[in-house]
């Protein structure tokens, strides 16, 4: 059983690890000015971010944050990501639920920026969501 509960400052040690874990398996480094000015920005107003906890042993995290533009306003899913070890258990659908639950009473869409098709987890997860397809350019230097 676990629990989903909002971060703490007492919880930066373990959000540090989570999140060094996560970039480390995405083959990106996450160096230390970002993951300042990640943690900072998840205690803003636009930002939903919870923890998955047995007793005191983190198992996953989420954050997602208010899209606003001049014409449409949406929950951009930005970090999903649960240990090795809890996975399979239901930790990263818990994570979810508690977003598309805010998005829910917000009226607002989830969305999922893109999920990599090597993570069949993830797949597998996204699977009740509709695909929209978007180009996305990105200008070569």
């Amino acid at each position: 059983m676990f629990t989903i509960e909002k971060p703490k400052e007492i919880h930066l040690k373990s959000w540090k690890e989570i999140i060094n874990e996560s970039a480390s398996s995405n083959s990106f480094q996450f160096e230390e000015v970002n993951f300042n000015l990640f943690w900072s920005n998840i205690f803003q107003d636009d930002y939903f971010a919870f923890a998955a906890k047995n007793a005191d042993k983190f198992m996953g995290i989420v954050v997602a944050k208010i899209n606003e533009t001049y014409f449409e306003k949406n929950i951009l899913l930005d970090v999903l990501y649960v240990l090795p070890d809890f996975r399979k258990i239901g930790v990263a659908r818990s994570l979810m639920n508690k977003l598309e639950e805010i998005a829910k009473d917000q009226k607002l869409d989830l969305i999922i920026n893109g999920v990599e098709k090597s993570n069949l987890l993830a797949q597998k997860l996204f699977k009740n969501y509709t695909v929209v397809n978007r180009t996305r350019y990105f200008k070569k230097a």
